[in-house]
């Protein structure tokens, strides 16, 4: 079975674009026509290296991604298997890459690749944390709780960055308005009222020559300042594709008490969350151990977790093995520890999982409350500097001209 993307037109002469999985061309053109479809161009996927562009076509993000883990979850929990859930989703007529990765991937099964591997060969580089769980879940034969365990997952993310969002848009609103409303006042009004202030010789209040300093600054050197920007911007691209920068950048933000807490707290949850639906897949705790330190993106913590399982491996025991662990907070470890004492890891990891998550939900909800009011005292901040810088001269001269 092979993937072909095609170009078809229906009865109506609209144009339809989509993937389909065939023995050959023939094959593909009989499956088109099938759908009520008049095929106009067939082309056989990896005959040719894929463009810079076809690859951003192919790549799916993290709301897609979303979707599609949801819709797999739906139909693995009602009996099919993975092969007949991937052509469900290719039929569905949702979004056209999920159904180009729910074709592809399904080719890939045929073929006899695995799903995690056909998965990230035809949707482009997912998650490790992704491919690692889907991995357990194939190797422990619950893939339908592991699909439902990942969407509730992104969901759960997607709905915090939604959040941090929305707080965010009345504050960037008011900020370009404010700005706006300043570079106006700063070009047109101040100019001409220290104008009128330096006629009469008397100095300008230091915040009003400071301010006029600063726009001057922008005025001057604006090219310069957009130069460094798309410096900034292209040096986090390069940091991100680069390993080596990407483990000095991740131990520098350790560092910084809030991002640094933050971002434990995310290991802690990820790694948790798939170490429970690994032990519950019954598993045997090494493998758990593997696949859980799969899903790690620090370097750093990828590596301790790593360790973990070879200490297991060893003949340590599961406590003594995650006490290596940085990222993991005392209460986690306790509730394992339990766990392995009562000979029920299964629901206490679990539970550790949930509480963690919880830990995490409350602190971004708690971010999303303060970033609101912060943002627009700092806003409110630059309006009242600049407005004093315009009004400390007007003041002076009604001073100067008062009997």
């Amino acid at each position: 079975m092979r993937t072909y993307r095609y170009i078809a037109y229906t009865s109506e002469g609209r144009a339809r674009r989509g993937v389909m999985v065939a023995e050959d061309e023939a094959d593909a053109s009989a499956r088109i026509a099938a759908l009520g479809l008049m095929p106009s161009t067939i082309e056989a996927q990896g005959e040719a290296r894929p463009t810079r562009t076809r690859r951003r076509e192919r790549r799916i993000d993290r709301d897609m991604l979303s979707v599609f883990t949801r819709q797999m979850a739906v139909l693995l929990a009602a009996g099919l298997t993975a092969e007949a859930a991937l052509e469900a989703v290719q039929g569905a007529g949702g979004a056209a890459r999920i159904e180009r990765l729910a074709a592809e991937a399904r080719a890939g099964l045929l073929q006899g690749e695995p799903l995690a591997k056909s998965l990230g060969r035809a949707g482009g580089a997912l998650p490790a944390w992704y491919a690692a769980a889907i991995q357990a879940g194939e190797q422990s034969g619950d893939l339908d709780a592991v699909f439902e365990t990942l969407a509730t997952y992104l969901e759960t993310s997607a709905g915090d960055r939604a959040a941090i969002a929305s707080a965010l848009v009345y504050p960037a609103f008011v900020t370009v308005v404010a700005i706006t409303v300043c570079a106006v006042l700063m070009t047109t009004v101040a100019p001409e009222i220290i104008a009128m202030f330096e006629t009469t010789g008397h100095p300008l209040p230091p915040l009003t020559v400071w301010v006029m300093a600063v726009v001057d600054a922008v005025r001057d050197h604006w090219l310069l300042m957009l130069s460094g920007v798309a410096a900034v911007v292209l040096a986090v691209m390069t940091v991100n594709r680069t390993p080596r920068l990407r483990d000095r950048r991740d131990a520098l933000l350790l560092r910084v008490p809030v991002v640094g807490r933050f971002m434990r707290m995310a290991a802690a949850a990820q790694y948790l969350r798939t170490l429970a639906v690994v032990v519950n897949s019954r598993l045997p705790m090494v493998d758990a151990l593997r696949f859980a330190a799969g899903v790690l993106n620090v370097t750093r913590f990828r590596a301790a977790a790593e360790e973990a399982g070879e200490a297991l491996r060893r003949g340590e025991s599961i406590t003594a093995a995650l006490a290596r662990l940085p990222f993991l907070p005392p209460v986690s470890r306790q509730l394992v520890q339990a766990g392995e004492a009562s000979a029920r890891l299964g629901p206490m990891t679990d539970r550790a999982a949930v509480l963690a998550e919880g830990w995490l939900r409350t602190e971004r909800k708690r971010l999303t409350v303060i970033i609101e009011p912060a943002s627009m005292v700092i806003v409110g901040g630059v309006v009242l500097v600049i407005v004093l810088a315009i009004l400390l001269p007007v003041f002076d001269m009604q001073s100067l001209v008062a009997p």
